[in-house]
């Protein structure tokens, strides 16, 4: 295993080094080029005339290493585990005096040091440059935020890693991952479309973004943001937002490693047809977008027209899916189904 460790450390130093240098050039730079320091006027007894001036924190740009992270998090997947979706690569690599199982580990560890390493440079260069500009910041505070950055980050590597390697081409991983930042937020978008009385206000069940899998990125750079700014806020539902997220990276790596064994070469390139794909995914959203869609809009006519809309638009991505214009029964009986289901919903909403 150490000689495949370091085969790996070998094949990975090229995008490592890459990956380093730009996010660091770009984080560097921008902190070379903020200003820190707001300016803002207060009027006592509103005497315009006589402004006070006095400076409050800026903008600590940590968007910049979030998005950084969220970035490589989407990227290394494809890099580390396309090995199995070309039938020349598949054999090559599963030809190998190694199980699926060390295979995969081989690459995961390779796919987060592609992660974490440049992200680390680039977050303590960036941090350094910040350090050194004039500011009213909490700097403190960025460091219990790097710590709490890697853990999101590996989870968040882990959920990707999962979802790429349930298809079988790189286009259709790379859906993959893209779509499940949104589908599952769209249960929690029907019942903020409907504003259904019985729900209290400010619940759970109101705030679709905290279900999505960037969710524990965004609101943990958010409020450090405030502490590191000096305007310290709660964030709402953070049991939820974080729990949610490592149950899921938890639940992604137990599948990664569960499944390798499962993998076989002959797969490659065929159609992807995992349940955390598009047989799931198309019925899914479209039944869910049409229980979302109010039959009283308008006149009938505009209904209609976006019943359809879906309705095609379920069609067209089950060809996409199959590769073909011949789709099978059980696909009809899948869209017919979701769809039949969501306008059910949707014209009991609009009776209640």
């Amino acid at each position: 295993m150490k000689k495949q460790l370091l085969f790996e450390a070998k094949r990975i130093l090229l995008p490592l080094i890459v990956f380093t240098v730009i996010a660091s050039v770009l984080y560097v730079l921008t902190a070379l080029n903020s200003d820190f320091i707001s300016v803002r006027y207060d009027f006592p007894g509103n005497d315009y005339n006589n402004p006070v001036e006095y400076s409050v924190p800026g903008n600590p740009i940590t968007y910049i290493p979030a998005s950084f992270l969220a970035i490589l998090c989407f990227i290394v997947p494809v890099l580390q585990y396309s090995y199995h979706m070309k039938k020349r690569s598949a054999d090559l690599w599963y030809a190998l005096p190694l199980t699926r199982t060390k295979l995969m580990l081989l690459r995961t560890l390779g796919g987060l040091a592609l992660v974490l390493l440049p992200y680390t440079v680039s977050y303590w260069l960036g941090f350094t440059a910040i350090a050194l500009s004039e500011n009213l910041f909490r700097l403190s505070a960025y460091v219990p935020l790097f710590f709490a950055s890697l853990g999101i980050g590996i989870l968040l590597y882990g959920v990707n890693s999962f979802l790429y390697t349930r298809a079988n081409t790189v286009g259709d991983g790379i859906v993959f991952m893209l779509a499940w930042i949104i589908v599952p937020c769209l249960p929690f978008l029907f019942f903020l479309s409907k504003s259904f009385p019985f729900l209290p206000q400010g619940s759970l069940i109101e705030s679709p973004i905290l279900c999505s899998s960037l969710s524990p990125l965004g609101w943990l750079f958010s409020y450090f943001d405030t502490i590191i700014r000096g305007t310290q806020n709660t964030v709402p539902y953070a049991w939820f937002i974080f729990g949610l997220g490592a149950a899921a990276g938890a639940a992604a790596y137990f599948g990664l490693f569960f499944t390798a064994k499962r993998h076989k070469a002959e797969n490659a390139e065929q159609l992807s047809s995992s349940a955390f794909g598009y047989k799931v995914l198309i019925p899914y959203c479209v039944a869910f977008i049409t229980a979302q869609m109010d039959v009283r809009y308008g006149s009938f006519g505009m209904p209609l027209v976006s019943f359809a809309m879906v309705l095609i638009a379920g069609l067209i991505l089950f060809f996409v899916y199959r590769r073909s214009f011949r789709l099978k029964k059980s696909d009809l009986i899948s869209l017919g189904g979701s769809f039949a289901g969501g306008l059910a919903v949707s014209l009991l909403c609009a009776a209640i």
